[in-house]
């Protein structure tokens, strides 16, 4: 129905306008058709078809372009916050993660030669001893092999002589041994290090099986010394010179300014002791810089394994799905949807006003929803009017103004199904009622002891083809209405 054309009223069946054995009814063609007003209750209504939405709907996208491997969800599934709707080939992601992971391996690789050179900085001793030397003083610049100190073990010191094979056969490492000094006469207690593998052959030109001895210094002995060793019943063939544990030479391992020296002259030093302190700010700006390009590749790294969950979408709140409009094998583009969410109970009903009656129309006013199914049964529902829209919608030259009514119940009821909506707009209990079509710019032909009469009257709510009186006219009269 064109809405400019009337609006749709209904008016409840207390109104009872029957023309029939009323004055003036039947008989005499020649005599007026009247009625007599009667007291009734008068329901005014816009009617109009509408259609049931969902209330709040939730677009669901893709964060990020790909192709949908697999799409785990169809129209009108319940599904709950969390549940995987689509997976996305990842292949892409999954090489920049590779090249990440190796980018973070590389700069890591980077970190740790640039710490070992920090490391470098701290000259150590690789000998137990004391530092005979010093060859640097703070201040001074080395370069890397440069020899900074002389570290010599005296305490403990090393024989090497040699052994008859057969003797050395029944030598091993660990056994006991004597060391004896000719030109004294004295003897101290050692122990085997080792036996060499080979034979050689001695000045002499025999043949022999050099073994190492070990024994501590009782303070007298000095480099050089002779000395001879007997281990069990064999005794060397041989004497040989004594030697320190150790009397090395400590390098820099790396060019510097030589900041501070921890030993001098004259003191101990144990192995892996710092002995001085290298300054070189490349090798401390390098360490700084490796730092950084570590953790900027981890966060690189870091950012592509998060951006991997954008690659499975799920939903985000429990609800129905009321449109899927991707599937398996397509192409998902960030941000496009690919499928709409709805809460299951938000069904409303949204019909569209003619703009010449959009103005009885405001919330809070019930209305009459009405759908009738295939097999002719109709439904009826209870709707308020939640929201009428302030933005027009203009079609052919006449705006429509749409208007949401929520529903008390809406079982039986789907999303797209068009339904009859009659809107209370206006409700008068127990008024005067004549019909509509009596009355002619504010006024009413009336019979009056026989005589037509022309009477104003003042009208009120009009529906169903009655109209209320409001003042003008007494149930007793006679209203002509043809």
């Amino acid at each position: 129905m064109n809405m400019r054309q009337g609006v749709k009223r209904g008016i409840t069946a207390l109104l009872a306008l029957a023309l029939l054995a009323l004055p003036g009814c039947g008989g005499d063609e020649d005599k007026p058709v009247t009625v007599q007003p009667q007291m009734g209750d008068l329901v005014q209504r816009v009617e109009e078809t509408g259609t049931v939405v969902h209330r709040d709907t939730t677009p669901i996208f893709a964060q990020v372009n790909g192709q949908i491997l697999s799409c785990l969800v169809e129209e009108g599934q319940t599904v709950q916050a969390g549940d995987v709707l689509y997976q996305l080939d990842r292949g892409d992601l999954d090489d920049q993660i590779v090249q990440a992971q190796l980018s973070l391996a590389s700069a890591q690789e980077s970190l740790r030669q640039a710490e070992k050179a920090g490391e470098d900085l701290r000259v150590v001793s690789y000998t137990s001893g004391v530092v005979t030397q010093i060859h640097v003083n703070p201040g001074d610049y080395v370069s890397a092999g440069t020899p900074v100190a002389q570290v010599v073990d005296s305490r403990n010191l090393k024989l090497t002589v040699p052994f008859t094979p057969e003797d050395a056969q029944s030598i091993s490492a660990g056994a006991a041994a004597v060391i004896v000094f000719p030109q004294t006469g004295e003897e101290l207690s050692g122990q085997v290090v080792r036996v060499y593998p080979n034979e050689t052959v001695l000045t002499s030109g025999r043949r022999g099986v050099y073994v190492e001895l070990s024994f501590s210094n009782p303070g007298a002995v000095s480099s050089g010394t002779q000395a001879q060793a007997k281990v069990g019943s064999a005794a060397c063939m041989e004497a040989g010179s004594v030697e320190y544990a150790a009397d090395a030479a400590v390098y820099a391992s790396q060019a510097g300014r030589v900041a501070s020296v921890a030993k001098q002259e004259g003191e101990s030093i144990s192995q892996g002791q710092v002995l001085l302190t290298l300054e070189n700010d490349s090798i401390t700006n390098a360490i700084a810089s490796a730092v950084l390009g570590v953790e900027s590749a981890q966060v690189s790294l870091d950012q592509l394994q998060a951006k991997g969950e954008d690659y499975t979408v799920t939903a985000p709140a429990d609800g129905v799905i009321i449109s899927r409009t991707a599937k398996t094998g397509d192409y998902a583009a960030a941000a496009n949807t690919l499928a709409t969410l709805a809460q299951p109970d938000s069904l409303q009903v949204q019909v569209e006003i003619d703009e010449l009656l959009i103005h009885q129309v405001s919330a809070g006013q019930t209305a009459d929803i009405t759908f009738t199914d295939g097999d002719g049964t109709q439904r009826t529902y209870t709707g308020r009017v939640e929201r009428v829209n302030d933005a027009g919608v203009s079609v052919g030259g006449v705006t429509s103004y749409v208007v949401e009514i929520g529903l008390e119940d809406s079982q039986g009821l789907k999303d797209g199904m068009n339904v009859q909506v009659s809107i209370v707009t206006q409700q008068v209990e127990n008024c005067m009622l004549i019909p509509s079509s009596a009355v002619t710019n504010g006024t009413v032909r009336v019979l009056r002891e026989g005589k037509e009469q022309v009477v104003s009257v003042e009208t009120g709510a009009s529906g169903g083809g009655s109209v209320e009186i409001v003042s003008g006219l007494t149930l007793e009269d006679q209203v002509i209405v043809g």
